[in-house]
Formats: C-alpha cells, structure tokens, sequence
C-alpha cells in the first residue's frame, strides 16, 4: 500500500484481541475514519475491547435486536475488503482454524459496502458511559 488509509469500516461479532484493538487505536489517532458495527450482547463478554474503543472516541454501533449481529469484514477506503470466518479474538488468531480474504474486486467491495451502509443506519449508537462496567446503547 502507498496511501494510507483514510477510512476504516469494520463489521465484527466482537474484538477482543488486544494487538488489533491497539492498531485500531492508531489509526484512529493519526486521523483515520472509523466506524465500528458489533453486537450488542458481545460487548459485555470478558475480554472485549469494544467499550474502550468508545471510550477513546470511536465510532460504534450495535444491533438492537436478539439475534446477533455475526458478520466478520472490514472496508478500507471504500476500495478493499477484508472478509473470512476470522474472529477478532486472541483465539482466533493462537488455536482457531480460520480463514481471511482481501480483495479490491469492485463488485465484491460494492457488495460490502452496501451491506454496511444498510447495517449503520440500522443499528444503535453506542456511548460508553461509566455506570459500573456497562455502556449504554442510544437511539439517534
């Protein structure tokens, strides 16, 4: 990659592998655009990053129903994805057997970004207040 990139859409079950949280976070810091869509029961699961990264001024919505929201992709740029059965988690990436595909295949990446767009209209904001250790989900 020659340009860096500028816009960042993730679409994730859940994240809790502290090295992709600490990337996202720098990204983040150096100006990059991101958007994050998860589930609204995984963000209270041990372990997930979720609620620090709206902390920290991300982003962040969740799905407001009682399935859940199990997509695993991420946009870069509106240009590529990145898709598979890959889980975000330290499981996922020391004893899972899983699979990743990155591609800029413009039917494939305008699949995606569809798909996303629908999903962030969607969802519920997410806002990360102290009450305890739980967040809160807002309507906009």
């Amino acid at each position: 990659m020659s340009e860096a990139v500028q816009a960042i859409d993730i679409c994730v079950f859940t994240i809790s592998d502290d090295r992709i949280t600490d990337a996202i976070v720098q990204a983040h810091r150096k100006g990059v655009r991101i958007r994050i869509i998860t589930d609204n029961k995984k963000i209270h699961d041990h372990g997930s990053d979720i609620k620090e990264l709206a902390a920290k001024g991300l982003q962040v919505r969740v799905d407001k129903t009682r399935s859940h929201m199990h997509h695993k992709f991420a946009l870069f740029d509106g240009s590529r994805v990145l898709t598979g059965s890959y889980n975000w988690t330290r499981s996922a990436a020391l004893f899972n057997h899983e699979n990743v595909l990155v591609t800029d295949q413009p039917g494939i990446v305008q699949d995606y970004s569809r798909e996303f767009e629908k999903l962030w209209k969607e969802m519920a904001t997410y806002t990360f207040r102290r009450e305890g250790n739980r967040g809160t989900a807002l309507e906009e």
